[in-house]
């Protein structure tokens, strides 16, 4: 991922130059994050890559309006979301889905960079921990931990409080924390719990 910096400079050049190759790069920069997190919730190659094609084509139209975006990456991470859920509501004829409905799924390719750190076999148990937290706890961790959004971001993007941010995150870190403490008694390591548990602390 480009710094800051760079990604402004592009967006300048999207928005006072009309650059296509800018453009094609900021594309490239953010498409594949996107299109995992559509695909989350639509479960659908095809919807998933359509969603993230319109909402780069709405950003085109209107790309003289991304100068004046204070964050970026939240914004298109929140017309992604809205995008998803436009479709499933159409699909099952619904006026609104809540996140506890859904069936996230993040993929395993999906989690924190932290778990570099980690040997494989316990990188494994950590997935799995993450993979069976309820939808809302494992999408508030994937935009935490992965995604490195502050709670302010969060909770504009999934239109819910700091309050519930922080006791989804709180359920999340206890159920995750209480498979790393199993598994590191069970291979007679429990001295390096708190350090490991540190690691997954979410950004506020």
């Amino acid at each position: 991922m480009e710094s800051s910096q760079n990604i402004n400079q592009l967006i300048k050049k999207i928005s006072f130059e009309e650059d296509e190759r800018a453009f094609k790069q900021f594309f490239d920069l953010f498409a594949g994050r996107l299109y995992q997190f559509s695909f989350s919730f639509v479960k659908s190659k095809a919807v998933a890559e359509e969603v993230v094609s319109d909402v780069f084509f709405k950003v085109w139209l209107n790309r003289t309006e991304l100068v004046n975006i204070q964050n970026i990456k939240a914004y298109l991470f929140k017309a992604i979301y809205n995008t998803s859920l436009n479709y499933l509501s159409e699909m099952k004829r619904k006026k609104a889905i809540s996140l506890d409905d859904l069936e996230v799924d993040l993929g395993v390719d999906l989690i924190c960079p932290e778990t570099e750190l980690i040997n494989k076999e316990l990188k494994f148990v950590i997935e799995q921990a993450i993979e069976n937290l309820p939808p809302r706890c494992k999408m508030i961790y994937k935009l935490a931990k992965v995604e490195q959004m502050k709670y302010k971001e969060i909770g504009e993007l999934l239109d819910i409080s700091v309050k519930t941010i922080n006791h989804q995150l709180s359920i999340a870190l206890r159920k995750i924390g209480e498979v790393i403490k199993s598994y590191l008694k069970d291979q007679g390591d429990s001295s390096g719990f708190m350090l490991l548990f540190q690691l997954f602390l979410p950004s506020v």
